[in-house]
């Protein structure tokens, strides 16, 4: 047997997929140099400034700092916590066995 590359087609379907997730339409606010913008969801502001929308969410939840030069979060509210609170919890409780080589 030998691997087969998904065709275009699947690729497509797969994105399409990840981007109806809830957690890509909350509403997010970006903080830019000058002010700040709320965004009606994660995939309207990745089209309006053209940051991808990965790192939108990740920066959202804490998991990076900034992307595309600016700091983003999710407006205020139940949602928030409960990403935040996950992430949060998972650094936590991450712990780095050096081994010989590191």
């Amino acid at each position: 047997m030998s691997y087969q590359p998904p065709t275009s087609e699947e690729i497509r379907a797969r994105i399409e997929r990840k981007k109806k997730q809830r957690k890509y339409h909350l509403p997010v606010v970006g903080h830019f140099a000058d002010r700040s913008v709320l965004f009606d969801s994660i995939l309207h502001a990745s089209e309006v400034t053209g940051v991808q929308y990965t790192l939108i969410f990740e920066a959202c939840i804490g998991k990076i700092y900034k992307a595309g030069n600016i700091v983003w979060e999710y407006q205020k509210g139940n949602h928030y916590i409960r990403y935040k609170a996950y992430y949060v919890n998972v650094q936590d409780k991450y712990t780095r066995y050096s081994t010989f080589n590191g």
